[in-house]
């Protein structure tokens, strides 16, 4: 019993990367990266990345609550995994045509390529705008500050396409996607609790228009959750994950030192340095875990108190590692100025 206890309690949290559930909630992260065009962030930002998550949770929740009521009790007796369906449809068209509601079935199946519509829409917004920042900050190339008549960031937008085309090429299948995509997503999320930590350190009385309550207690928590997603990725996914982030950080390196050929001291090596045992020892905790093709040392609870463990290290790291207080004002004073 105890055992079965334990093996759903692990397929319930590593479902959370690989399953989609991760990856439905993430549209909440384009509230935060637009909350600058907001008239009020203090007030917009919280109602709408509160809100969306809370509407996305009852919509999810009443789906699966529907599809469970749908089915007579003889058809759980042996649990969801013993359901099966004809060809390939998923399972609310699986059950729609079961059901003999055909219309049903094919509006479900236009909704299947109508919705991911409106998610690229977004995306390619927020994406241009963190593009456009770079750009504006000098972390990027000028250009990506190009605004076309409607002020909106061309060039930005051209990009974002490219790469969005370009990132479909090796991901055979939707599940292996999401959960490329949702690691990769939750990693950048992993540097917004220290990088707050250290604005609210060095730049206490900086102007806030949006100020997070309990900031020394949600951050540390906020970074423990973003590692144990990544880990509960798996082995697999995280080596790959990790091998593109180094691939693409040498060739960054490259391009500023030997093609841009700007001054070594600005790189920062000393400010970034603790990502090398961040990354280093996410991918150590996953290759001794047992998810998705880990060694098995580790298993499932102990991997998880370790990931924990080593987040609270790597973070004390971090903060450790920050610009000094004046460097950082002026940082956020060129952040200020528009283009």
């Amino acid at each position: 019993m105890e055992d079965r206890r334990a093996g759903a309690g692990r397929g319930i949290f590593t479902a959370l990367p690989t399953a989609g559930i991760v990856f439905s909630y993430l549209g909440f992260r384009t509230a935060i990266d637009l909350g600058g065009e907001s008239a009020n962030p203090g007030r917009d930002i919280p109602l709408a990345v509160i809100g969306s998550v809370a509407i996305s949770a009852v919509l999810y929740i009443l789906l699966q609550a529907a599809f469970l009521m749908a089915h007579r009790p003889e058809d759980l007796a042996h649990g969801c995994a013993q359901l099966s369906f004809t060809a390939q449809a998923g399972p609310f068209t699986g059950l729609a045509a079961t059901l003999g509601l055909g219309w049903l079935a094919t509006l479900l199946y236009v909704d299947a390529y109508v919705s991911p519509g409106g998610t690229a829409l977004m995306y390619m917004t927020s994406g241009a705008r963190i593009l456009f920042a770079a750009g504006e900050s000098a972390a990027g190339p000028r250009w990506l500050t190009t605004l076309n008549e409607s002020k909106a960031p061309l060039a930005s937008v051209l990009v974002m396409w490219v790469v969005g085309v370009l990132f479909l090429l090796p991901f055979p299948a939707w599940k292996l996607m999401v959960s490329y995509i949702t690691s990769v997503t939750v990693l950048t999320y992993g540097l917004g609790p220290i990088v707050l930590l250290v604005l609210r350190r060095s730049q206490p009385d900086i102007r806030r228009p949006f100020r997070l309550w309990g900031a020394e207690f949600l951050a540390p928590a906020a970074f423990v959750c973003s590692n144990r997603v990544i880990y509960w990725t798996g082995f697999k996914t995280d080596s790959f994950l990790l091998a593109l982030i180094a691939g693409v950080f040498v060739l960054y390196a490259l391009s500023y030192h030997f093609v841009a050929r700007l001054p070594t001291a600005e790189f920062g090596w000393r400010h970034i340095a603790w990502l090398l045992p961040w990354f280093g020892g996410l991918w150590v905790l996953s290759t001794l875990g047992d998810v998705d093709g880990g060694y098995g040392h580790l298993s499932f609870w102990p991997g998880a108190v370790a990931v924990a463990i080593w987040s609270l290290i790597v973070m004390e790291l971090g903060l450790r590692s920050a610009r000094p207080a004046a460097e950082t004002a002026e940082m956020m004073q060129l952040k200020d100025r528009t283009v």
